[in-house]
This record gives C-alpha cells, structure tokens and sequence, in this order.
C-alpha cells in the first residue's frame, strides 16, 4: 500500500538545505529509502543562494559576515531565500515513477502543491492567499510562500518555505540583492515589502500544531487523502550521506563554483567581460561571458529558475564555449539542447536565453 514516510526535524534553513534534504534525495534516488515528506521548523536564522546562481552576485556576503548571518549554496535552484527562525519547510520527495504520485514534472509540482496550499490556507485563516506561477503563494503581491524543485532520477524534490514569522525587512534588502529586472513585473517593487508572513496575514501566534495542520490538510489534497502518513525517521544510510554533505557543503570550493573567481580565474588578460540580465517568467536568467576575436572565450549562465536535468545549464556552455559570438550561433545551439526530450525548463524559453545573451554580447563590444 502507498503511503509517505513524515518526519518532522527543527534543523536551521541552511543546515536542512545543504545536508538533510540531499541525504533524503539521494537515498530515494537509489531507492533506499520511501516516499517522504518533513516538516522542518528553523532553530536558527540563515540564508542559502541557489544551485544555478553566483552567490557573490545574489547576495551581499559582507554584510552577511558583518551581521552573522550564515550563508550556503543549496543543491537546488532558485533565488537567494532567507529562513527566518520559527519559519518551516514542508519537503516533499517522491518517485514520479510511481503510479499514486501526481506529480510528475516541475510544473505540476508548483501548480497542483501551491493551489493546494493556497486553499488550505484560505480555509484555515481567511485571508486572500493565490498561487502565483511559477512557484510563489501570494496575498495581494505580497510572497508568504516561495517554493523550489528539483527532478533527477526520476525523484522529485518541492521546498515549499512556509513564512510563518516576520522578517527584518532592512535586513532583508541588504542582505539579498535584486536587479532591476527581478521587480520589472512586480506589484510592489520593494523587497521588504513583497513579503509577507503567515502571522501577520493570520493575525495571530502561529503553533506547532498550527502548522502540522496546514501541511497534513494540503498533503491530503495533493494526494486527494488516499495516501497516509506513516511517522518515521532518516534511516542508517542517509545519516551517513547528512554527515558526509555536512562536510562537502560547507566548503568554499562547492560555495564558489558558479562565481567568476572560479570560473574566470584564468582567463587570458585581453579577453573582454559581457553580462546580460533578462527576467522571464521563471526567474532571472544571468549570462556572462568573455568575448576574445570574435568568439566566447568562455561563460557561465546563472539564475533562479528550475531547469531539469540541471546540468542543461553546463552543456549549453559547452555547446558555446570557443563559438561565434553571434545570436545565430546561440539561438541554434540552444534551440538543439532543448529538443532533448528529457529537457524541462518551464516559464523559460529560448528567446529568454537570446535576450540575455544579446545584452551580452553588448556589453562586451560596446555595440
């Protein structure tokens, strides 16, 4: 009979997202381990940057340290997300490959989770709360709910980062940082301001059993209450995969991997530095590239969006590493990369990348 493993954890935002939630991922992946879903309330304050983005680029690590605020690269993507302490995680990781499940690509997982969540949180508290596409809940423009998701191996991970408490919002603009083109499209342009907590829209103290409520309610409506909690715990396997990504997670070489300290560090003196920006429905898409004789010398794309597999990212930089730095030649490579039929890459499309790359290749000849 299906049914879920729960658990329920008090680990820091950082700490689940860089050791607990890969250990859970990987033992699903080799199938060691059941269908889960945890609750996670956070012990602590910290902030985590996205897989597929430049930390140094998203979040201002100075006054990170200044202030004492930990700061890690997740193993997933999307933007720079801040876990206040007393917020929660509701995690859920399943085999898409199972029948019961209905969540089989990324964009079921917003859209089916977040329009439950978003009716559970009408029926319990009465405020106004709408899923927004991709992967936000949202009260008047104002995001109580971020989520992120991640699909390899046939295993679906969805964060779905619960805003329970009120954040330092001076704390929050200057810790995380916003282009123009992230709030281009936005209701409220500040911020601070376009978030939101469950207390505050509740307009009330926020329990543990509160919060127990709400994700047992919205578990039952994704999996329309035919698929029953069973408690549990991480078995022996993943303990040991927590202890080894505690170690791997925490050091600069993973931190850094996306940056240009790494990736640029050497890179040849006469080659000349682009950056493009371009805001699409999934997130922000980031080019930067090096333009030496008329070719890509070398670039990084970076952003917070949720392509699947993530290595598409890598293999687009392959496909244009040493190329032409024309449009053409991008619009052909990547045109070829995403008629893989394992290539997902909702609320983004081609023109996206040729939009980023243009402004690119502007910046980089000054035409």
């Amino acid at each position: 009979m299906p049914h879920l493993r729960f658990i329920k954890t008090d680990y820091s935002y950082a700490d689940y997202s860089t050791t607990i939630s890969p250990a859970i991922e990987r033992a699903l992946e080799e199938r060691i381990a059941p269908s889960t879903v945890v609750l996670n309330t956070f012990s602590t304050d910290s902030i985590t940057a996205g897989y597929l983005d430049d930390p140094e680029k998203s979040v201002d690590l100075e006054f990170c340290r200044e202030n004492g605020i930990v700061v890690r690269r997740r193993q997933n993507a999307g933007g720079g997300v801040f876990g206040a302490r007393g917020s929660a995680f509701l995690c859920i990781y399943v085999d898409t490959e199972q029948p019961w499940v209905p969540l089989k690509t990324i964009e079921d997982a917003f859209q089916v989770s977040l329009g439950a969540m978003a009716g559970v949180l009408r029926d319990l508290y009465g405020f106004q709360a709408q899923y927004r596409p991709l992967n936000d809940i949202e009260v008047e423009g104002r995001k109580v709910v971020p989520s992120s998701a991640r699909l390899e191996k046939g295993i679906l991970s969805l964060r779905i980062l619960i805003n329970v408490v009120p954040t330092d919002r001076a704390l929050l603009q200057k810790a995380i940082i916003t282009v123009a083109e992230k709030t281009r499209d936005k209701k409220i342009k500040d911020l601070g301001q376009r978030f939101t907590c469950l207390e505050a829209e509740a307009g009330r103290k926020i329990r543990a059993s509160d919060l127990e409520e709400l994700s047992r309610n919205t578990l039952a409506r994704i999996f329309g209450g035919q698929v029953p909690l069973e408690a549990g715990q991480l078995n022996d396997q993943e303990q040991r995969y927590l202890e080894e990504y505690q170690e791997k997670y925490n050091s600069d070489e993973w931190f850094y991997q996306n940056s240009e300290r790494t990736r640029f560090k050497n890179a040849p003196p006469e080659a000349v530095k682009g950056e493009g920006r371009h805001k699409a429905p999934a997130g922000l898409l980031r080019v930067t590239l090096l333009q030496e004789g008329g070719k890509i010398h070398d670039l990084i794309i970076t952003g917070d969006f949720h392509p699947s597999p993530y290595g598409v990212l890598r293999d687009m930089e392959d496909a244009l590493r040493g190329k032409d730095a024309d449009l053409t030649t991008v619009q052909k490579k990547i045109e070829a990369i995403y008629a893989r039929p394992e290539v997902e890459m909702a609320g983004i499309e081609t023109g996206d990348f040729s939009a980023a790359f243009a402004k690119a290749f502007q910046e980089s000849t000054g035409r």
